[in-house]
């Protein structure tokens, strides 16, 4: 795992500089919620990436817990707006079209169910490992299930059971 977030850091920041080269060249065609997202989220993406792989940042875990909290629910509006508002889908649809055109319907459906299937395999390989990241600066390698489970209460045992543990303890290796 710790081999892929290094490569995985270096990749995504060349990706990071790629695309504030050319998104600064579109310069007022950027939506406010692209802004946002290039100048602050994926920075945080890619630190947590690189803190992650390499450990050379070191931030108080409760600012990791913030960034993570606020990454995962921001990662539904940049989504949401590069999908709704973005012309994703009308491309995706003439992309689609050009390519099943001569196809027989069953065909057509199975090869754009399968395209679908790509682009949300491709766009959670894309989403997933900063958020991973970020998790693993917050809490560490504890599991995510330890997490959210209704059981998570820790069972602390009272002094005195404590200590008659350790004294039926003594007694038996005494006895041997």
């Amino acid at each position: 795992m710790l081999l892929f977030l290094r490569i995985y850091a270096v990749v995504y920041l060349v990706l990071y500089i790629e695309s504030l080269i050319f998104g600064l060249g579109r310069g007022s065609q950027l939506t406010i919620i692209q802004i946002v997202d290039m100048m602050f989220f994926t920075p945080v993406a890619v630190l947590s990436l690189w803190s992650a792989g390499y450990r050379h940042l070191n931030l108080p875990k409760n600012t990791w817990k913030i960034l993570l909290f606020a990454s995962v629910f921001w990662r539904p509006l940049a989504i949401g707006n590069a999908v709704l508002f973005g012309s994703t889908i009308p491309k995706f649809q003439a992309v689609m079209a050009g390519i099943t055109a001569k196809m027989s319907g069953q065909d057509a459906l199975a090869v754009t169910l399968m395209a679908i299937a790509a682009v949300c395999f491709a766009g959670s390989v894309v989403i997933l490992p900063p958020l991973i990241a970020l998790y693993r600066n917050a809490y560490g390698d504890e599991s995510l299930l330890k997490l959210v489970s209704p059981f998570r209460t820790q069972q602390v045992a009272e002094p005195e059971d404590r200590m008659a543990k350790i004294a039926a303890a003594r007694e038996a290796q005494r006895s041997l």
